[in-house]
């Protein structure tokens, strides 16, 4: 039996469980997966985990703060460099980390076809995702900016972003604005300024609300779901040493999920 899960706060919607389990069910491996609501972290809970389970994934807010932790584990390459966890596998007395949210992006972005080579390209958020997205786009040549409320030297103020706004040609959102609990809140910028966008990705997947609306209405837009996808099936891999094609079934995944919410 495979047990898996994924821990977050306040995980009030998410697909995870959904694709984990249609993937079980695609490799006829016998297993769950469950939501791990858990508000703060520790060493005990996370130690608790890692008794119980096989393998979790980790999203907002805990992708940075586990790595705090004084937790016994190998924390695979990519995930150091970027400074972030969205996979954890336990077996036996080993804890491994890993981050499969870069490489879900990339394939996302394959999947859909965009060429984001020497694109200008802004980063809303500095989180966990962020770091990661960041990870990914640097591998080319592409001009990155990450915009921040709290501004340090590796990002700008959203003012700032606002200015170079009509420079932009690939807009991504990794903050929870635009999230079912968050619909009401906006970020202090105005996405009207943002006139040469050829692809608007929010890496959420609930109510994108009023604050997004402008560019959901007049740009190439896709939400978080695809990237969701891609990563899970690399998380999926890491727990069950398979290795399962990203885009030989990301369209199965992707219509079960549609069909689901139909």
């Amino acid at each position: 039996m495979n047990n898996f899960g994924v821990l977050g706060w306040p995980l009030e919607k998410t697909y995870s469980p959904f694709i984990h389990k249609s993937l079980l069910n695609m490799t006829q491996l016998e297993g769950n997966y469950e939501l791990l609501k858990i508000e703060n972290i520790d060493e005990k809970n996370i130690h608790n985990l890692n008794k119980r389970l096989d393998g979790y994934n980790i999203t907002i807010p805990h992708k940075e703060n586990i790595l705090g932790l004084n937790i016994n584990s190998i924390v695979d390459e990519h995930a150091q460099s970027i400074g972030a966890i969205n996979t954890v596998k336990s077996s036996g007395e080993s804890i491994e980390y890993y981050n499969t949210d870069y490489e879900g992006f990339l394939f996302f972005l394959n999947k859909i076809d965009y060429d984001w080579k020497d694109k200008n390209i802004l980063v809303l958020g500095s989180g966990g995702s962020s770091k990661a997205i960041r990870y990914a786009l640097s591998s080319n040549s592409s001009s990155t900016h990450i915009a921040s409320r709290n501004v340090t030297e590796d990002t700008i103020s959203y003012k700032e972003a606002e200015d170079i706004g009509s420079e932009i040609n690939f807009l991504i959102n990794t903050t929870p604005i635009g999230m079912s609990h968050l619909n009401n809140l906006s970020l202090d910028l105005d996405v009207n300024k943002f006139t040469n966008l050829d692809l608007f990705l929010n890496i959420g997947y609930g109510n994108t609300g009023n604050f997004f609306k402008p560019l959901l209405d007049s740009v190439n837009s896709y939400n978080g779901i695809g990237m969701l996808i891609c990563q899970a099936i690399l998380s999926f891999n890491i727990w069950t040493n398979l290795n399962l094609q990203v885009l030989d079934i990301y369209d199965e995944l992707y219509k079960l999920l549609v069909n689901k919410n139909d």
